[in-house]
C-alpha cells in the first residue's frame, strides 16, 4: 500500500519567519477521481481510506473461512450418516458379510457416500464396501478399519473447525477495531480543528 505526501503553500505567512505556511495532502493507492487519477487526501481521509481497506481486506478473509466451515459441518454431516447407516446394519444384521448401500445411496448433496468418503480420505479410490468378515477385493474395508478411519478424520475436521472458529474470531474483531479506530482518530482529529480554530 503506497502512500504519497503532497506539501502545498498555504495563503498564510509564518509571522516569525515570513515564509508561507504549508500543508499536505495524500494519496494512496486505490483512491481514485473519476478521471482515474489518485484523489487527494486529508490526514482524516487517509486515516478512513487505510482503515476500510484492512477491514475489508479482513470481510474478505472471514467470509471465506465461514464458507469453509460450513463446508466442513456439513462434510461432519454426511460423514456421521455413513458410520451410522454402516453401525445399523450390521448392528440389525450381526451375520451380514458384506454392506454396500454406501455405494448407491446418495447424501442430501446428490453424491453417494462412498463418493464423499473418498473425497474425506476415509475410502481410497477403488473403495466402496464395507465388511464384517474378511477382505475380497481392493474395493472392501473391514469394518473395525472403517469405524476407527471415519472416526479419525471427524476428529480431524473437528479440530480444523476449532481452529478456523479461533482464527474467525480474532479477525473479527480486528475488523470491528479497524471501524472503531476511523471513529475515535476521526474524533480526536475533530477536537484539535474545533480546539484550533477556538484559540483563533
Amino acid at each position: 500500500m503506497a502512500i504519497e505526501t503532497i506539501q502545498f503553500d498555504l495563503p498564510m505567512m509564518d509571522d516569525a519567519t515570513g515564509l508561507y505556511m504549508t500543508a499536505n495532502v495524500y494519496t494512496i493507492d486505490g483512491v481514485k477521481n473519476v478521471d482515474g487519477s489518485l484523489r487527494e487526501l486529508s490526514i482524516g481521509q487517509l486515516v478512513m481510506a487505510i482503515c476500510l481497506q484492512r477491514a475489508a481486506e479482513l470481510e474478505t478473509s472471514i467470509i471465506s473461512k465461514m464458507a469453509s466451515m460450513q463446508d466442513t459441518s456439513e462434510l461432519l454431516g454426511y460423514m456421521t450418516e455413513a458410520e451410522q447407516k454402516v453401525v445399523d446394519y450390521f448392528t440389525d444384521n450381526p451375520s451380514a458379510g458384506i454392506y454396500s448401500g454406501l455405494n448407491t445411496d446418495k447424501a442430501s448433496n446428490g453424491k453417494t457416500y462412498a463418493e464423499i468418503l473418498r473425497e474425506a480420505g476415509v475410502f481410497n479410490a477403488s473403495q466402496c464396501y464395507v465388511r464384517n468378515d474378511a477382505i475380497y477385493s481392493d474395493a472392501d474395508m473391514l469394518y473395525d478399519t472403517f469405524v476407527s478411519t471415519i472416526e479419525a478424520k471427524m476428529d480431524e475436521n473437528n479440530s480444523f473447525s476449532q481452529q478456523t472458529m479461533i482464527e474467525l474470531q480474532s479477525e473479527t474483531n480486528k475488523r470491528d477495531q479497524s471501524y472503531d479506530m476511523i471513529s475515535n482518530i476521526l474524533k480526536s482529529l475533530n477536537n484539535v480543528m474545533v480546539g484550533i480554530a477556538n484559540n483563533t
